[in-house]
């Protein structure tokens, strides 16, 4: 098979399409025809060398999606979708043109989400939901203030927190990103260009401030500290450069606030495919939705990397194209 193969880290100019072995599933396993398989930061990061426990020569990628060609009984000719804190990391990963995984791990593509689609969203919506479901246990009586809203993850949080009934407040940068967290289901939106993040929140909430504040960018640790209501769940997801953020621990402890970090590198593939299930039927409704990516033939990986360092949109590669 035609496979994504890192040898040494570098660039990802460096990226080099080989032919490798077809793998062969043993007891347990099952082999996946890869259809789609998306690209994301932490896949560019691992190619570069800057994900912890990452073993050499490996296949890199985390999100898939395609069909079961062997497995246990009743399971090819499944259409499957998947990602996992393994997979490209410490056992072979998506970006080619077959992957073999725990057969424990496969969970049925829900039918609404084409292929492409598919195959570039598992990793953003586990991420959301191990943040604010799994760790923050939100639910109808809370107003959750997204922060990031835009990107890929704060997306998906916006439309799991409204799809299990929270208030969204989205907080965004220009009116463009203002109209997509709308389109997300967000109830209100904060330009935080153009206002003050903390002000706005009181405003928007009475005074009290946000129940459930999900950072997704690492940069407003301390407006979510300031903008969290007494005894709020703060999520974080991400990090400054330099790891570090200053804000005021006097407001956090007189808050009763509880600080909860996810690191979804420490959930495998079948982990995921547990929170995906609880996700079909937020799919299969259409309260979940995931936009189409920009798509690149295997043979275009080191450009379609280049473009996911870029940022902006969802970038995916279609292995058997």
């Amino acid at each position: 098979m035609r496979a994504v193969l890192v040898r040494h880290f570098g660039a990802p100019d460096q990226l080099q399409v080989e032919e490798v072995p077809q793998p062969e599933p043993g007891e347990g396993e099952a082999l996946v025809k890869i259809l789609a398989a998306g690209i994301n930061p932490s896949d560019v990061k691992n190619v570069e060398g800057k994900m912890a426990g990452t073993t050499l020569p490996r296949i890199p990628g985390r999100d898939f999606a395609g069909v079961v060609v062997r497995g246990p009984r009743g399971t090819e000719g499944h259409e499957v979708w998947g990602t996992g804190g393994d997979t490209g990391f410490t056992r072979d990963g998506s970006h080619a043109q077959f992957i073999l995984i725990p057969a424990a791990a496969l969970i049925d593509k829900p039918s609404r989400l084409t292929m492409d689609a598919a195959g570039a969203a598992a990793l953003t919506f586990v991420t959301a939901w191990s943040s604010i479901v799994t760790g923050a246990e939100i639910g109808a009586n809370d107003t959750a203030l997204i922060l990031g809203a835009a990107g890929g993850v704060g997306s998906a949080a916006v439309q799991i927190a409204r799809f299990l009934g929270a208030n969204v407040i989205a907080a965004v940068r220009g009116h463009e990103q203002e109209e997509q967290a709308r389109e997300a289901g967000a109830n209100t939106t904060i330009d935080t260009s153009a206002k003050n993040l903390v002000d706005e929140v009181r405003a928007q909430t009475g005074g009290r401030g946000a129940t459930v504040v999900f950072d997704t960018t690492g940069h407003l640790f301390a407006d979510a500290i300031e903008a969290a209501a007494h005894g709020a769940r703060v999520c974080v997801i991400s990090a400054p450069e330099d790891g570090n953020a200053t804000f005021s621990l006097r407001s956090l402890y007189r808050k009763e606030l509880r600080v909860l970090g996810t690191d979804t590198r420490r959930l495998d593939v079948t982990a995921c495919s547990v929170l995906l299930a609880q996700m079909t039927v937020g799919f299969d409704d259409e309260k979940l939705r995931a936009a189409a990516p920009n798509t690149y033939p295997l043979d275009r990986a080191s450009y379609a990397y280049a473009q996911t360092m870029k940022g902006g949109g969802r970038h995916c590669l279609t292995p058997h194209a």
